[in-house]
């Protein structure tokens, strides 16, 4: 196994990618795999790679690869290939390799793979039963529970103690259900990884062969985060002779709680073949390369979290540039007052950061967990510092998301008494304690919530919805029908928790669950695990609050750490697993202490590196602040006082404020500033402006015009915006005009599964049943086909510069005209302006006058003259329109001369 540790920010994607097109030069696409953690991240990779040809068919060469040049024409034609090939998280890989030889391990060769959401839910439910049927006490659940979740540390769990066997008996007899139930047509995530081990360990007759003849080469992004089943499943697959590179970095291995083991990688660094590292950072300044040199060495000197090996010295790709900041609160008061101040010093610097010109977009603050987030709220919204909360651990436990999954519960089961105490309470109730006491007294609760007319029709409605429509379509439903006073939930929320709900619908669009005890079931389960999934964040200028967990695989030119002083946790757990060899303990085994600290000594191990993680995600200006509460000593003088173990613990005793990269302060809470005030003045309405309150002459043409309104007038066979009405049958050509428009624009190709869930979600879809939108995306993925083989053909690619959806106002002649430009972009000198058209017969000259408009508004605005294109995306055509026809269109279009 060939090794490589990459520290944070130093390119390891296009290092994976450079490796990849030199593996081609040996072997087809289809015999090499590129495997990582997350379907978003393979379908950048896959994306990577393919941009990776166009930059060898330009420059000859990429990043220091350069082929031979007898080798080149072969290397070009697998590009087209390379939107096949096997690029797959682990879990998908495993599955490939399981489908080649599934009959013979007894599986479905078309079986599932459920969410980890999914398969532990069908293992909840059996444990239930079995407890249920078996007359055991209900507690058990949770242990149970617990094992299953760990059964990724070892292949073979084997139980310590008395307790660990009972309990093992309940788990042996609660899996057989489980498997009885899946029944060799679905597997869960750990089940995948225990018959990929199993398949590969003890394979079936021509297993191996049939496996070596598929794949010849494996890469494996992240491999700091696999954990021990996935590490035996990759050695055991190089075993079997398939040559296997890992790429990783141990300092930023930080999900144990996901059962990931840094022991895996370490592994493969003693027993593998280890590469150089990778040296030189693209993300960070100079100055913050040095403070996170200075801080790793720091960390290994002392055996904090990772070694000498595992931390190689980074140079900056950049010149210059690079700020790091430490702010300590200091004072006798309580630690949660001296957190308050801290959150006021904080966001000072972040208004007096964008009062300078930097966007609130480009600034992100890191939290442990969300026990912080009171004082940073306090204080950014004395200061003025618009932020929002991005999906992250607890993000499913946020009021706003219980709020929806309360009155979804109520809609399902009306007479479920803690979610109608909920729903009566909060908004869509509204109701007072002493009501709502009242209603759950009554022997009929919706009965009585009758005395109370507006309350009892919306839950009427709700339940109505959720009876009748699918689980999704309710959901939204709640969040924007306007039955709250006229608004609707979503207008009532503040701007964090309305992305938080955005946030919310968009992760359910991917996989809407098909019934509503499904939907209930996932939100319930999300909210008890150990991280909510991956919600991109929204586009809203605002400073994004993360905990550090989400915040990996991020950057932003600003990064504050805030609460350095927070106590770090050690959550009990009912049964503790030793992943060296799978022996556990429960609370009634007498090794259950020493399991205990044992994995209490992991996860302090893991909070030395999630710092790493954290300060490394700032690209340009890292500020740290942390409270320190100051107690007299034996001398009566005042000292620094921590309680437990914590980063500012641990960077007071670095003495960090003495470092050279360092700028630091120590405010006395006396001296933290006060919020300003906000001198509140009575607004005078605006005085008229004459101009605005003259009637509009009459023109030739409205006011505001569009030319797809202009041809519409002339009753000519005319596209909406983008939509053309002989692409498809009926009211479908909308439907696949904007998807397919929308795809292109987001740079999305015809294979990611995960693109495509996106699109069954747009508004545009609601209105067809399952079967009518499979039927359309069908359509929509042949045009992105034929898009796809048009780039860097007739289509250059990549491009220096790339503006796509461009809103177009261009006034002329008392006129505003107005349109969306599809793409403008620049490939060296060269400008292009095109628009995508879905006719099934081109006609351009139908759109000469908008494209017209188009060039025109371009050129009135930036004084350039792109070359003008159509493109038919059925028939794979690009047709240029001469200026001159341009011209001429765009007078006759306005009136200038004769009408068309």
């Amino acid at each position: 196994m060939r090794v490589r540790v990459a520290s944070a920010g130093t390119g390891k994607t296009t290092a994976l990618v450079r490796r990849y097109l030199e593996l081609l030069e040996a072997h087809p696409p289809h015999r090499v795999a590129a495997v990582t953690f997350t379907r978003a991240a393979a379908a950048q990779l896959k994306s990577r790679i393919y941009a990776g040809f166009s930059v060898l068919e330009r420059e000859g060469a990429y990043y220091g690869y350069v082929p031979p040049p007898e080798r080149l024409p072969r290397l070009f034609s697998l590009k087209e290939a390379v939107l096949a090939a096997p690029i797959h998280t682990i879990h998908g890989f495993f599955a490939e390799l399981l489908r080649l030889v599934a009959p013979a391990m007894g599986l479905d060769p078309d079986f599932q793979v459920l969410s980890a959401g999914d398969a532990t839910g069908v293992f909840r439910e059996e444990v239930r039963a079995l407890l249920y049927l078996r007359g055991e006490d209900p507690g058990l659940e949770a242990p149970l529970m617990h094992l299953y979740e760990k059964r990724a540390l070892a292949r073979e769990l084997r139980p310590a103690g008395p307790g660990a066997e009972r309990l093992w008996a309940l788990f042996r007899a609660a899996e057989r259900r489980y498997l009885a139930r899946l029944g060799g047509r679905a597997l869960g995530p750990a089940d995948v990884e225990l018959r990929a081990v199993q398949m590969l360990t003890e394979p079936p007759n021509g297993a191996l062969e049939r496996i070596r003849g598929r794949y010849a080469h494996v890469l494996v992004d992240e491999y700091q985060d696999t954990n021990p089943l996935q590490g035996q499943a990759f050695e055991a697959l190089e075993a079997a002779g398939v040559s296997i590179e890992v790429v990783g970095d141990p300092k930023q291995s930080i999900y144990a709680f996901r059962n990931a083991d840094v022991a895996v990688f370490r592994r493969a660094l003693r027993r593998g073949v280890v590469e150089a590292p990778l040296a030189v950072s693209y993300r960070h300044a100079p100055g913050l390369v040095s403070f996170l040199n200075r801080l790793t060495q720091a960390f290994a000197e002392r055996g904090w979290g990772f070694g000498p090996e595992e931390a190689p010295e980074v140079r900056s790709a950049r010149s210059e540039g690079g700020r790091i900041e430490l702010h300590w609160v200091t004072g006798e008061a309580a630690l949660a007052e001296l957190r308050q101040g801290e959150a006021r010093v904080l966001a000072a610097r972040l208004r007096a950061l964008h009062d300078a010109g930097r966007p609130w977009r480009e600034m992100a603050v890191l939290i442990q967990s969300r026990g912080s987030l009171p004082a940073l709220e306090a204080a950014f919204e004395a200061w003025g510092v618009p932020f929002v909360t991005a999906q992250a651990r607890g993000f499913y436990g946020l009021l706003e998301v219980r709020d929806l999954y309360h009155a979804l519960r109520v809609g399902f089961d009306a007479r479920a008494h803690l979610s109608l105490a909920a729903f009566l309470r909060g908004p869509f109730g509204g109701l007072s304690p002493r009501a709502v006491d009242a209603i759950l007294a009554a022997e009929d609760p919706l009965a009585a919530l009758e005395a109370y007319p507006e309350v009892a029709a919306r839950v009427a409605e709700i339940r109505t919805w959720v009876r009748q429509t699918a689980p999704f379509e309710a959901l939204k439903r709640l969040v924007r029908t306007r039955f709250l006073g006229g608004k609707s939930y979503l207008e009532w929320l503040s701007p964090a928790a309305r992305a938080n709900v955005d946030a919310l619908l968009l992760e359910f669009s991917r996989n809407p669950p098909a019934r509503i005890e499904a939907l209930l079931a996932r939100l319930e389960e999300l909210r008890w695990a150990d991280e909510a999934g991956e919600v991109p964040a929204g586009g809203e200028d605002a400073v994004r609050v993360v905990t550090v967990h989400a915040a990996k695989g991020l950057e932003w030119p600003v990064v504050a750490v805030f609460d350095l002083s927070r106590k770090r946790a050690h959550p009990g757990a009912p049964v503790f697993v030793r992943p060296e060899d799978g022996r556990f303990a429960t609370r009634e085994d007498p090794d259950f202490t020493e399991y205990q600290k044992a994995w209490e000594a992991r996860e302090a191990e893991e909070a030395y590196r999630l710092f790493y993680v954290a300060a490394s995600r700032a690209a340009e200006h890292l500020i740290l602040t942390g409270s320190v509460a100051l107690k007299p000593d034996q001398e009566g003088r005042l000292a620094a006082r921590f309680y437990g173990e914590s980063w500012a613990r641990t960077l007071w005793a670095l003495e960090v404020d003495a470092w050279p990269e360092v700028r630091a302060r120590r405010w006395e809470l006396k001296e933290v500033p006060a919020a300003p005030r906000v001198q509140r003045k009575e607004v005078q309405p605006p005085a008229g402006v004459p101009a605005l309150m003259r009637p509009v002459r009459p023109g030739r043409y409205p006011p505001v015009y569009s030319p797809s309104a202009l041809k519409a007038e002339r009753a000519e066979a005319l596209e909406v915006d983008c939509v053309d009405p002989e692409a498809s049958a009926g009211g479908d050509a909308r439907a696949v005009g904007i998807l397919t428009h929308y795809a292109i624009a987001q740079n999305w190709g015809p294979d990611d599964p995960e693109h495509f869930e996106n699109l069954r979600a747009q508004e545009v879809m609601l209105a067809y049943a399952p079967e009518e939108q499979e039927r359309l995306l069908a359509e929509v993925r042949e045009l992105l086909r034929a898009y796809r083989a048009l780039l860097g053909r007739e289509l250059p690619w990549p491009r220096d510069e790339d503006y796509p959806e461009l809103p177009l106002a261009l006034p002329h002649a008392g006129t505003v005209w107005e349109g969306v430009i599809d793409r403008l972009y620049r490939v060296g000198d060269r400008w292009y302006l095109e628009d995508y058209k879905t006719d099934r017969t081109p006609r351009p000259e139908r759109y000469a006058f908008q494209l017209a408009l188009y060039r025109r508004g371009v050129r009135e605005a930036w004084g350039i003259e792109p070359e003008v294109r159509l493109v038919f995306l059925r028939t794979r055509e690009v047709v240029c329109l001469e200026p001159r026809l341009l011209e001429e269109a765009f007078q006759r279009g306005v009136g200038e001369a004769e009408p068309i």
